[in-house]
């Protein structure tokens, strides 16, 4: 590792145990002030039912995708309530799965677990770089917005060895949007997209869509969440010039649905 790449990292380290403590602090304040909350993670409150949080399958499926590490120290039950939901709708369709920005897969193994993906006739492709951001893929903008290059250790092979259980999930590594062709999903019932920025999550749905089957679902992480407003009208414009319209989640999530 250069000097650097060690400097970035600690950098990026210390930022993220900022947002930790700053998260901490501030839902200790939300639950003092509104003890009737009955769900406080990743810059979501409600009063109201959240079923998902009893319900036993998806309990199994998220602690699978915790043990990954993926989410270090925060919990984001109702972002993953969401994915296996989506995942569960494209279980009943023909066509393969893709999540392009996979880190030490926490989402993928949550929603494989949650579907029993492994019986399913449905190819998984997880695709990241494992490096972290490409410089040549952010904005001028988004760099404004704090977005960097790097940010992410290699973990490879730790997710080869998450998933070697899964006869039918493949690990392709490399930076979309030249790897795309390298996909061979002819259909894509599901396709989930967290790469932090626009440019090559816009890549990857522009290249899919005309292989994606009715009823199929775009996933897309970032759409909705501070900071990340670029992402947010790339995708409204993405879905404005195809005739269909992005659901906005609470979560910070969008889905768009394949006409």
């Amino acid at each position: 590792m250069t000097a650097d790449g060690g400097a970035r990292r600690t950098l990026s380290t210390l930022r993220r145990t900022a947002r930790g403590l700053r998260l901490r602090a501030t839902e200790t304040l939300c639950r003092a002030l509104w003890p009737r909350l009955t769900y406080l993670q990743d810059g979501l409150a409600t009063v109201h039912h959240c079923r998902f949080m009893v319900d036993e399958r998806f309990a199994r499926a998220y602690h699978a995708g915790k043990a990954t590490g993926s989410w270090r120290e925060r919990d984001i039950h109702w972002r993953v309530h969401v994915a296996c939901w989506a995942a569960a709708h494209a279980a009943r369709l023909p066509g393969d799965w893709i999540e392009c920005g996979v880190y030490r897969g926490g989402l993928a193994m949550a929603v494989a677990e949650y579907t029993r993906l492994e019986q399913l006739d449905a190819t998984f492709f997880l695709v990241d770089s494992f490096g972290g951001l490409v410089a040549d893929c952010i904005s001028d903008e988004e760099r404004r917005l704090g977005r960097r290059p790097g940010g992410y250790e290699d973990c490879s092979a730790e997710v080869i060895a998450a998933f070697a259980r899964y006869p039918n999930v493949r690990v392709i590594r490399g930076i979309v949007p030249e790897i795309l062709p390298h996909i061979d999903a002819e259909a894509v019932a599901y396709l989930s997209l967290d790469m932090n920025c626009t440019l090559p999550e816009v890549a990857a749905a522009e290249y899919f869509w005309e292989r994606m089957v009715p009823g199929g679902i775009i996933l897309l992480d970032d759409y909705a969440y501070r900071g990340f407003e670029p992402q947010g009208a790339a995708f409204d414009a993405f879905a404005a010039a195809r005739g269909v319209s992005v659901l906005n989640l609470p979560t910070g999530q969008g889905i768009i649905v394949k006409p």
